[in-house]
């Protein structure tokens, strides 16, 4: 049976230049099979070309100055588009951005897959034995239930910045924060297309290709050849030989955007290469109930103030008046960071009694064994990673 569902595609594009490689095109042209309407917002500028090519989709261009990342691109659509009595005309609304290549298969056949799915928004991957679980926002399917109920224009309008231009307050506002208002606090139901896997997507995306099937590849897969080298050529090697994409697009892309020459000739079949290692995502040493109860004790700080450390407030922090503020190692504190949030940041030194201060530990596990050295006793300090 046909799928009749109405949908609209807010697409977030970003490009320093303003040119548009190719592969987006092909990603726009496989997005108008299962929309009815798709707005573009422009973070920054476009040239002429890429105007032109965008016109051949849609007359529905929108630029803004880039601020606010991808989330800022979709609540200036929300609320200078598609407000509610717009948005209630849909069945489905698309955020998607600019951020992979792919798919490999046709939307078509992704969404017919998901609308057997019982489920309130989807979307292609997330990450699930972390404290801070989410699904990835690359790419994310609203349902009319969550239309109906506004919780979009309701979640943008008050946690939101469109005006920021610090990543990590995307990643805790919208990445994270958004799943966590939706599946947490609304009740939400989620589902993903991929199979659940907790592997890092950008150094191990081979595996998601072929194990665990995965449409797509990020482009920041391709950043830093000198450490991934192994699952950059095992990734392009799958996308040449298992899949209809044309791997050239990518090859294209990567050399404009990273600098990184590779010939199509020279992609050989899989068994030629080294398979890449397992890159996981950390796991936690403590779950939401142990840290909630630590926290509960008293004043607290964190320990950070990079992606987890502002995860950590987010989740636990925002709204408890026991936080006292930020804490970074000595000579880690960046010029004029002074306040993360609006909270103070201390060095390790600046903070009167350090030692004997409640803190959660808000950083990656490689950094973990050397803030541990600064305490004589951990019973006042509790671990994430």
């Amino acid at each position: 049976m046909e799928n009749t569902k109405k949908r609209v595609c807010i697409f977030s594009f970003f490009e320093r230049t303003g040119y548009v490689n190719d592969y987006v095109i092909v990603l726009l042209k496989e997005l108008s099979f299962v929309t009815d309407r798709l707005i573009i917002v422009v973070n920054g500028t476009i040239d002429i070309r890429g105007k032109n090519i965008f016109y051949g989709f849609t007359d529905e261009i929108y630029i803004r100055k880039n601020m606010g990342y991808d989330a800022g691109a979709y609540k200036y659509a929300l609320r200078e588009i598609l407000k509610k009595e717009e948005l209630d005309k849909y069945d489905e609304i698309i955020f998607c951005n600019d951020t992979f290549f792919g798919p490999f298969c046709s939307w078509k056949e992704i969404f017919e897959k998901m609308e057997h799915v019982t489920c309130d928004f989807w979307g292609l991957n997330g990450f699930f034995h972390v404290v801070f679980a989410h699904i990835q926002s690359y790419f994310l399917v609203f349902r009319k239930g969550i239309i109906q109920m506004q919780l979009l224009h309701r979640y943008f309008q008050e946690n939101i910045d469109e005006t920021t231009t610090e990543i990590n307050d995307i990643y805790c506002q919208f990445e994270t924060g958004l799943f966590d208002f939706l599946s947490r606090e609304a009740g939400m139901r989620y589902a993903m297309y991929a199979m659940e896997c907790n592997c890092d997507v950008y150094r191990y995306s081979y595996a998601y290709l072929k194990d665990y099937h995965l449409p797509i590849v990020k482009k920041k897969t391709f950043s830093k050849p000198e450490e991934d080298w192994d699952n950059i050529c095992c990734t392009l090697s799958y996308i040449k030989y298992e899949t209809t994409y044309d791997v050239n697009l990518i090859l294209d892309s990567i050399r404009r955007i990273y600098g990184l020459e590779i010939q199509y000739e020279e992609i050989r079949t899989i068994d030629s290469y080294r398979l890449p290692e397992i890159v996981e995502v950390p796991s936690q040493m403590n779950n939401d109930e142990q840290i909630e109860q630590f926290l509960s004790g008293g004043d607290f700080y964190i320990y950070g103030a990079g992606m987890y450390a502002s995860k950590a407030y987010w989740r636990y922090a925002r709204n408890n008046y026991h936080f006292q503020g930020f804490i970074v190692s000595q000579g880690r504190r960046k010029s004029g960071q002074d306040s993360l949030f609006g909270h103070p940041v201390y060095e390790w030194t600046e903070l009167e009694n350090a030692l004997e201060q409640r803190i959660l530990l808000g950083v990656g596990k490689d950094y973990v064994s050397d803030i541990m050295q600064n305490f004589k006793s951990t019973s006042n300090l509790l671990r994430i990673f």
